[in-house]
């Protein structure tokens, strides 16, 4: 027998000879084992020594101690402990990893073992070779509790070391933390805190795989402490950001580690085995899922990631039994279970019979299931009906045909109203497997229904409408097919090309080819590199005797198959040189030569002849001058809220957008192109004015287009058209904007988006600074109306790089970001703060000397403001607003040390500004109240100080508003310090100020109140918090 836990084998125990951090739990839940073979003394004797009984468990204790030596023939420390799992040998990169750490413990031994002093008791290294620790003439063993040592307590020296690297962690200087850290693993490599500090120093440094290693190593140190592996866990899954994926095994090798210092973790394993599922590990996952579900038998989320996982592996059958034990298990239960077997498993059952074709026992099961579900258990004779479903009919008409049947026995909602759509649709999906045409469509019919709302099915079930579509379409029956497609096509957006092609298919099984054509081509609008919709066009074309349209896109195609093996290969690429691209690509997919782009639903058909399309012109003139006379009548009112006007607005100016959007000249693939007027194609479109006069429009109609316009390149100012349609562009761009605002407002921030990227986007506005000044300032109040904080910051973005080195710009930054109410994430995010130190660097570049600003060259490029020669704008001066905007940013990371660099340069340029003494008092009050911060007195009489400047430039002022912002502002410091005598002191003048005056726009006697009565209650005044409260805070 052992003293050692029943969980920790012999051969992996603690040695005496290395300063280890022991679990204080495992340590005193160890058993100490008396000897079995020591006498018992009989009762009333005086025979019993507890001297002699400690004497005899000390012998036993260090015979048994140099047993399990001799067993790990000299396994030294924890270093030489084999911490993989026996489950994950079989895994080839696992295994590698195994390697890794293994050598990488074999370099910190040696490194701890450097400067070991061969008579130091915590030096194995200098033990002779071959003899064995604890064998007869060595030190042996002290009596003693059994378990690891505690670790030595850190030198002095050590202690030293640790406090200055921490100090120039705290202070920005990672690199010299980095080299203190790794000096003091050098001394000694048992020190966990400098294994913690080198991960930080890595992180920082963007090492994030060193910082991982040293994690792991830490938790080698300690690894009975899942404190120390959870650590290395979850910074190898949260911490790495885009590159989570390569430290997916490290992540798994500490959860296995956990496992081993507690095989009940729970938590521990599931992460485990979702590690291993992530990297496609599954026979692995599945084990430890197994091993899950052994614990948690109705745990039904592992059961369904398990059944998934028999899925990929090809073990349908397995996953099909799976649930069959599963939901015996919840039938027969007969307590209450914390996650029932609900909807959503039992459509996760059925879904395997469908995986194996097993259609009748899939609706056989189906029925069974949601008939126990609902409460119907007993009524097991409805399987008799093999052949139709109605028992899930919305009524009692066939199933009263049943004689066994009885409507009394349970309510209507456990019949065909309580079955799920979901379920319903894969009974309708497996009848038509069956050919039960008839009975499938009874099922499908439901989907044509509304909720209890009123609303259509297909707004919350899109994907039941395309799957029952498909599957339609599959078995030949095109028009039910269609039915089902086109509820889903005024919904979809660029998702929607393959929509498209399978509604163009289906109208190609009914002989109907001008919709057909119509769904091809604005499958082609909506995916620029759709293949299968050209094909499917030049092949229509073709029949039809359209030489001319099938021969261009089969031209199309041969260009987009070359452009994408040239981008799947570059050496396939001819070595001409493209024109350079403009600064920011307006779409992210790849352009293609010869392909044009197109935005909405409208484009003209070609199987349409002359006539009849000239005829389908002018009568979509007609209707867009109809909206737009609707537009101009309700505009007052839109704008005043009313909302019946503002529905017939915007529905409206949908129709004008969608049209000027389809114009294609409009949107030409390269951006940096001038608008130089309308093609003869096009200026038919273009010029067709929406007017009233009937017999005008159709006289313009008649007339012969004639040749081709003269060039355009050399067409002169005066040439180029300035309207749309006979609606001037800046009419146009109002329309635009308005509508993207009422979007806005509605909350469809994604549509109000796209609206202000079209705008943006279209030729007629690009190359004008006033309207792309116009639309930035619209798309900012469009993230504003949606609290959209990440698009906020795009948009001031674009305010600071062409209006760079503009006050106005960074102040229009701050103010976006203090209006939107989000938390600062964003505004004090890693990306914002380089782009603000590289505007910072740029203004600083052109006011250094020569010698400074050639070391520095490369801040030239953060100039990005250029004149009408193409010239960079260059700052004569410093901006104070982009100073404080950039410390802002760093005092909301809790940077306060290096915001105080920049509040400090602002300062010596405006010294009188109380806001900026404000923020510097800030800083140095907050950096005080860090947990290392040096001499913190000091530094609260230095932000003291500067709060006190601020104070009384603000108090002198003969704003009310500002005099009590002062009081409370210092009341606050004085709060936050915990001196608080003083801050009531200043509370009561923030209420004194407001004595006979009206509340003002900006009222704080509110939280000044409040913040009294907490102080109050806390020092034990609750009468005074009372009467505060009755006088302040009662409504």
């Amino acid at each position: 027998m052992t003293g050692y836990p029943h969980d920790i084998s012999p051969a992996y125990a603690f040695t005496g000879q290395g300063h280890q951090y022991p679990d204080p739990e495992a340590s005193q839940s160890q058993n100490l084992i008396w000897p079995t073979h020591a006498s018992t003394p009989a009762q009333g004797t005086g025979g019993f020594s507890l001297d002699n009984a400690r004497a005899e468990f000390a012998a036993a204790s260090t015979e048994q101690r140099n047993q399990r030596r001799e067993q790990v023939d000299g396994v030294d420390d924890i270093l030489d402990m084999d911490f993989g799992g026996d489950s994950d040998d079989s895994d080839p990169d696992y295994r590698e990893f195994g390697k890794g750490i293994r050598k990488m413990q074999n370099e910190v031994r040696q490194a701890r073992h450097l400067d070991s002093d061969d008579d130091s008791d915590e030096a194995p290294a200098g033990r002779k070779k071959g003899k064995k620790r604890g064998a007869k003439g060595g030190r042996g063993r002290k009596p003693g509790i059994r378990g690891p040592r505690k670790a030595a307590e850190p030198t002095g020296d050590i202690k030293l070391r640790l406090g200055q690297a921490n100090h120039a962690f705290l202070n920005g200087r990672c690199e010299e933390a980095r080299d203190i850290a790794a000096e003091i693993v050098r001394i000694n490599a048992e020190t966990y805190e400098a294994w913690t500090l080198l991960s930080a120093c890595f992180k920082e440094l963007g090492e994030y795989n060193s910082a991982v290693k040293a994690l792991m190593v830490a938790a080698t140190w300690r690894p009975k402490h899942p404190g120390a592996w959870y650590a290395a866990l979850n910074f190898a899954l949260n911490e790495t950001g885009d590159l989570r994926s390569e430290f997916l095994i490290s992540a798994q090798y500490a959860a296995q580690q956990i496992l081993r210092a507690d095989s009940q973790d729970l938590e521990a394993r599931r992460i485990k085995a979702s590690l291993m599922l992530e990297r496609r590990n599954l026979s692995h996952a599945a084990k430890e899922y197994e091993i899950i579900l052994k614990r948690c038998p109705f745990d039904t989320e592992v059961i369904q990631t398990l059944a998934s996982i028999y899925v990929d592996r090809g073990q349908v059958e397995v996953a099909m039994k799976l649930y069959t034990k599963t939901l015996d298990k919840f039938k027969k239960a007969d307590v209450e279970i914390d996650t029932p077997f609900g909807w959503t498993d039992a459509y996760a059952y059925v879904e395997l019979f469908g995986l194996m074709e097993k259609y009748t026992e899939g609706i056989k099961e189906l029925r069974s299931v949601a008939r126990w579900l609902v409460g119907r258990s007993e009524e097991e004779f409805w399987d008799q009906f093999v052949d139709d479903d109605r028992e899930w009919d919305d009524d009692h008409i066939r199933r009263s045909e049943c004689s066994q049947f009885d409507a009394k026995t349970f309510p209507l909602d456990t019949y065909g109203p309580g079955l799920p759509v979901e379920l319903r649709v894969k009974l309708g999906l497996y009848r038509l497997f069956l050919g039960h045409y008839t009975e499938a469509m009874r099922h499908f019919n439901y989907l044509k229904t509304s909720d209890y709302n009123g609303q259509s099915l297909v707004e919350e079930f899109p994907h039941l409408f395309e799957e029952v579509a498909d599957t339609l379409a599959e078995k030949g029956y095109n028009k039910d097919a269609l039915d089902y497609y086109l509820p889903l096509a005024p919904g979809v957006g660029s998702e929607g090309a393959s929509l498209q092609f399978k509604m163009g298919k289906c109208w190609l099984g009914e002989k109907s080819d001008q919709e057909a054509e119509l769904c091809f081509q604005n499958a082609v609008q909506m995916e620029v590199d759709n293949i299968p919709a050209r094909m499917e066009l030049a092949k229509l074309y073709e029949r039809l005797n359209e030489k001319d349209q099938s021969f261009m896109y089969v031209n199309e195609i041969i260009a987009i198959r070359r452009t994408q093996r040239q981008n799947e290969n570059p050496a396939f690429e001819t070595g001409s040189s493209d024109p350079a691209p403009s600064k920011k690509p307006r779409r992210k997919h790849t352009s293609f030569p010869g392909i044009r782009r197109g935005q909405s639903r409208y484009a003209p058909r070609r199987l349409l002849n002359p006539a009849e399309r000239k005829k389908e012109e002018a009568a979509r003139a007609e209707h867009l001058q109809n909206q737009y006379s609707i537009m101009k009548t309700e505009l007052e009112q839109m704008r005043a809220g009313d909302p019946t006007a503002t529905y017939k607005w915007m529905e409206a100016a949908e129709d004008l957008i969608d049209d000027f959007r389809a114009f294609k000249t409009f949107y030409p693939w390269d951006k940096y192109v001038k608008f130089l007027g309308y093609t003869h194609d096009d200026k038919f479109q273009a010029e067709t004015k929406l007017e009233t006069d009937l017999t005008e429009m159709a006289d313009r109609l008649s007339k012969k287009l004639g040749a081709d316009a003269e060039d355009r390149t050399s067409a002169t100012s005066a040439s180029i058209p300035a309207d749309y349609r006979g609606i001037s562009f800046s009419s146009w761009l109002d329309i635009f904007l308005e509508y993207a605002i009422c979007l806005a407002k509605d909350g469809h921030d994604r549509e109000s988006y796209e609206i202000c990227e079209s705008a943006r986007d279209a030729i007629v506005f690009y190359h004008k600074r006033e309207d792309m000044f116009l639309i930035h300032v619209c798309w900012g109040t469009c993230a504003l109306l949606c609290n959209d904080e990440e698009m906020c910051i795009r948009v001031a973005r674009y305010f600071m790089r062409e209006y760079q080195f503009t006050t106005d710009s960074y102040r229009m930054y701050a103010a976006i970001a203090r209006l939107c109410q989000s938390p600062v994430s964003w505004y004090c995010s890693g990306p914002e703060q380089k782009y603000m130190l590289r505007q910072v660097k740029a203004m600083d570049f052109n006011l250094v000397d020569k010698t400074r600003r050639q070391r520095g060259y490369a801040e030239k490029a953060g100039y990005t403001s250029q004149d009408k020669d193409g010239k960079p704008i260059l700052n004569d001066d410093m901006d104070v607003a982009l100073l404080m905007l950039y410390g802002h940013i760093l005092y909301s990371g809790t940077s306060y040390a290096y915001s105080l660099n920049y509040f400090l340069r602002a300062y010596a340029l405006d010294p009188n500004n109380a806001i900026i003494n404000l923020n510097i008092g800030l800083a140095y009050v907050h950096h005080s109240l860090k947990r290392q911060a040096d001499n913190r007195q000091f530094m609260i009489l230095q932000g003291l100080t500067f709060l006190f400047d601020y104070y009384n430039s603000r108090k002198q002022s003969t704003i009310l508003e500002e005099r009590q912002e002062a009081h409370y502002n210092l009341a606050r410091v004085y709060h936050m310090l915990g001196v608080s005598h003083l801050a009531i002191k200043y509370y009561l003048r923030v209420l004194k100020e407001n004595d006979g005056h009206e509340s003002s726009r900006e009222d704080i006697e509110i939280d000044t109140a409040y913040n009294l009565k907490i102080l109050c209650m806390v020092t034990g005044n609750k009468k005074l918090a009372n009467v505060i409260a009755r006088k302040w805070l009662v409504i």
